[in-house]
């Protein structure tokens, strides 16, 4: 699976569509914790409700880091942000260094 194949950036399209998509799922469970933990501070600041919201919010992070880090590149094939055991969420594939909007690039 390591050789590079040619196509044309629009047979990419719905591959790359899927890892952008995995992407925002990861980036948008990121960004939420701050008003997570912020909204429940001001309703109950106990312990338990904040280490149980933690938790719960962990979980969901790991989960959805794991999905978006074992998308495959429509181009080689491989792990779009796995090379080996380094997970970089990078815009570019890890192995044919495919750029994550090599669809949407016209010229």
């Amino acid at each position: 699976m390591n050789e590079t194949v040619t196509a044309a950036p629009d047979d990419f399209a719905p591959g790359l569509k899927i890892i952008r998509r995995r992407r925002w799922y990861l980036w948008g469970l990121i960004a939420l914790y701050l008003p997570l933990m912020l909204s429940l501070l001001e309703r109950d600041a106990s312990f338990n409700t904040l280490a149980t919201a933690f938790i719960l919010w962990f979980g969901a992070v790991f989960s959805v880091a794991l999905y978006a880090a074992v998308a495959h590149c429509p181009r080689c094939g491989n792990y779009f942000h796995m090379h080996g055991m380094t997970l970089l969420y990078l815009r570019k594939c890890l192995h044919c260094h495919l750029h994550l909007t090599a669809d949407k690039r016209r010229g």
